[in-house]
């Protein structure tokens, strides 16, 4: 639980405040320099608990099953529930962003599975079973993640 001071701000400086938190993590260039900033500003346990509440959001709209969540990501039934009402019953930026990544994953597996089907053929040329094998780990990992 985050520790939010009772007083409240006023609602133009938290405006203001917003937007320079914005304007911090918008000025980055690569994953690197965002994750700098990341350890800059947050606490571990803020890092875990904003990577815990994205992955729920994430496995939901993946449709995983709710006590597949709290065992894997080691939170409550009532937080997956928090969620799952908050995330499955309207629609957010959150939502809609995981979606895009969802449907963007299915079209590359797809056209990764398709031409590892038509380039490889194990037995005929020397070497594919090699990658033969390699592909259907990869497969594997996939449905892991799922």
């Amino acid at each position: 639980m985050s520790r939010v001071s009772k007083r409240p701000l006023d609602e133009r400086l938290l405006s203001k405040i917003y937007r320079l938190f914005y304007e911090v993590f918008s000025r980055n260039k690569n994953q690197d320099d965002f994750l700098l900033i990341i350890d800059d500003i947050l606490s571990s346990s803020e890092k875990i608990m904003l990577s815990k509440r994205l992955a729920i959001i994430y496995l939901l709209i993946k449709g995983v099953d709710y006590r597949d969540i709290m065992d894997t990501l080691k939170v409550s039934s009532a937080t997956v529930v928090f969620y799952a009402s908050i995330f499955l019953k309207r629609s957010s930026k959150v939502r809609s962003i995981i979606e895009n990544m969802l449907k963007k994953e299915k079209v590359l597996n797809f056209l990764d599975d398709f031409f590892a089907d038509i380039i490889i053929h194990p037995g005929i040329y020397k070497g594919h079973w090699q990658m033969y094998w390699d592909h259907k780990r990869k497969q594997e990992s996939r449905k892991i993640l799922v």
